[in-house]
């Protein structure tokens, strides 16, 4: 046969016709099946991403964090003013995008929790997919370690927390979008496509604003460079430019807003124990990837009472034998060397080298970061398997069944706040879970038991303010005034500018009518804290007490510029006028509390207004609207109005 023959090949058709079909044909139906069984792979990520999840799409909003970002008045204003919610930041956190997504969720489904969670299971499936993606990318079509990457992506245990939790919504969001980056920039190395680069900065801006985090980014851009050999050139970092400018004026912002909240800017740790502590998680993260077991959602700190565990003095030699790995791997795989990078990389803001929170390490923080290990491990299987499919596949599959079985369980314990933190006692015994736990019981107004856990929180940590300040509020709820006084003291005595104790603390003189001291504590909260309503708001309430209406008044108009449809402080504010002789204006805003809430007090204090207006009529109306709801009138008042007591 001729050579130019051999790129054909004959096919016989059903009448018995003899055609050629040249190798182009072939391609397309080896194309085709690649395709397929690609769309296979695709379908087993996504569906044990989805699947797996199943008792999480049960969950609901959790009393850990969940309060500051699926909370209904900032929802509600945010749809008065669309840019109260964008430019608003959380926790000190800017991230415009993660809001608008959870007010789309408030829209959808309300405070029910269902839709959150629905859309935070179909951005994990998002992801894992992408994930897929890129390592095909990155290994030019090497599907099996793609795969292997996107399916351990997709279902190991210590992305639960990411993905579970409505809070973490950022996770799984600044992800999609990080990952949808990194495909761009790995076309442009591939392709030189300036229309490529510029879809890497535009997902790298989107990233940002889901979640700061993504301000490492530039940075993982070199570990693709650093793994497609790319020569170190000039044009290599003018490239990068763009990119690490925004990182700049995103990283200023996010300091910012944290420098007087979860930084620790007194130095709670010297500077040999933060070192110690950062290459702690390096080693803890990647001993939970292998050992995936007693997860908890908080993970304390160790030292700040006593001497660092073993654990961390070992730490840092871990750190030198992966430092050795990429080293060694330099010349050889740089499978290896990006591997590690990345997983680096992507932890360096949380590894508590300037300690954050009050946690040393998270499950969250592992999402991005584990792609890096898991593309070690798809190389390292692929190459042990030497290109056989079925026993590369066999090979994963005992490690699948094993991370699904404790993805499940996890992804139930995060039902509700009570499973979540009665999991974490049974797990890992610490002063966060038994006051988050106290908070459930709280909220459920079991105050007594509430109390029981806050007690055993702050025997654990007797510094924490946070025990000593819920627990008061729950001695309030019990109405043990006195214990509630001896919290908030102590919480104060922990944290002398904690304007909410203080707060409290004003409330605790106000109904022993020390208005003196009262009036002290709300001025004190509303200087450290200049837009803390509640001062506000119980200021008012003391100066009536003192009958300085007018102060009262400007306290209350205070109050209602962040609580504007507030019926019982529009009430209020229509009883300070009445009660300071000025009835016609006290009309106007008693209708508009009576236009958003029934209220008979509402009634009866509009009657007074009527009255004292000579509109015996439609004060005679409103009393009697007043009285047959159980409310005593003013026997001088109920004489004018014929009204029998």
């Amino acid at each position: 046969m001729s050579k130019k023959s051999t790129s054909k090949y004959s096919v016989v058709t059903p009448k018995g016709q003899v055609r050629k079909a040249d190798s182009r044909s072939s391609t397309k139906a080896k194309n085709g099946k690649a395709a397929q069984t690609k769309f296979w792979e695709i379908f087993i990520i996504a569906f044990l991403a989805v699947v797996l999840y199943i008792p999480a799409l049960k969950g609901g909003i959790l009393n850990w964090d969940d309060p500051d970002y699926v909370n209904e008045e900032f929802f509600k204003q945010g749809l008065l003013n669309l840019r109260h919610l964008i430019v608003t930041p959380i926790q000190g956190n800017y991230h415009p995008l993660t809001m608008l997504s959870l007010l789309f969720n408030y829209l959808v489904s309300g405070m029910n929790g269902w839709s959150y969670h629905f859309l935070n299971v179909l951005l994990h499936l998002a992801n894992s997919i992408l994930v897929f993606r890129f390592v095909l990318l990155l290994t030019k079509g090497k599907r099996v370690i793609a795969f292997i990457s996107a399916i351990l992506f997709a279902i190991h245990p210590m992305h639960v927390e990411s993905v579970a939790w409505i809070s973490e919504r950022k996770d799984v969001l600044y992800t999609l979008f990080f990952m949808l980056g990194l495909i761009s920039y790995t076309k442009y190395v591939d392709t030189r496509n300036r229309k490529q680069y510029a879809g890497a900065l535009v997902f790298f801006v989107l990233s940002l604003l889901s979640k700061p985090a993504a301000v490492i980014f530039p940075l993982v851009l070199f570990c693709v460079d650093i793994f497609t050999r790319r020569k170190f050139t000039h044009t290599l970092i003018v490239e990068k430019i763009p990119f690490l400018v925004l990182s700049l004026a995103m990283g200023v912002i996010t300091y910012m807003g944290q420098k007087e909240g979860a930084v620790d800017i007194h130095g709670t740790f010297d500077t040999g124990t933060r070192l110690l502590m950062g290459f702690y998680g390096i080693m803890m993260y990647f001993i939970k990837m292998i050992l995936p077991f007693n997860l908890s959602p908080f993970y304390p700190f160790a030292g700040a009472n006593g001497p660092l565990p073993t654990a961390y003095y070992i730490a840092p030699l871990f750190s030198l034998l992966l430092a050795a790995a990429c080293i060694y791997s330099w010349k050889r795989k740089r499978v290896v060397v990006f591997g590690i990078l990345f997983y680096i990389i992507n932890l360096l803001l949380v590894l508590q080298f300037l300690p954050v929170g009050s946690a040393i390490i998270a499950d969250r923080y592992t999402y991005v970061p584990y792609i890096g290990l898991f593309f070690i491990i798809g190389w390292f299987i692929n190459d042990f398997a030497k290109g056989k499919v079925y026993k590369a596949y066999a090979i994963t599959i005992p490690a699948v069944l094993l991370l699904s079985v404790l993805t499940f369980r996890q992804s139930s314990v995060w039902e509700n706040s009570a499973s979540l933190w009665d999991h974490a006692l049974s797990t890992n015994p610490n002063f966060k879970a038994y006051l988050n736990r106290a908070l459930a019981y709280d909220q459920e107004k079991n105050y007594e038991k509430a109390i029981e856990f806050y007690t055993e929180g702050i025997r654990l940590n007797p510094k924490e303010r946070d025990g000593q300040f819920l627990r008061g509020k729950a001695y309030v709820a019990l109405n043990k005034p006195d214990s509630a006084y001896q919290d908030f003291k102590s919480c104060l005595a922990i944290d002398s500018v904690y304007f909410a104790a203080m707060d409290n603390l004003g409330v605790i003189y106000l109904g022993r009518k020390q208005y003196d001291s009262a009036l002290s504590s709300f001025n004190r909260a509303l200087e450290l804290k200049a837009d803390y309503s509640s001062s506000y708001k119980n200021r008012a309430l003391t100066f009536m007490e003192l009958k300085r209406y007018e102060e009262a008044i400007t306290d209350f108009k205070n109050f209602l510029k962040y609580q504007p449809k507030d019926p019982d402080i529009l009430n209020a504010i229509g009883a300070c006028y009445r009660l300071n002789g000025d009835d016609q204006n006290a009309l106007p805003f008693i209708d508009k509390a009576l236009a958003l809430k029934q209220d008979p007090h509402f009634y009866l204090n509009r009657a007074y207004c009527y009255g004292a207006l000579k509109n015996s009529q439609q004060a005679r109306k409103d009393a009697m609207i007043a009285k047959q709801a159980g409310l005593i009138l003013e026997p001088v008042f109920a004489q004018q109005m014929g009204i029998q007591q």
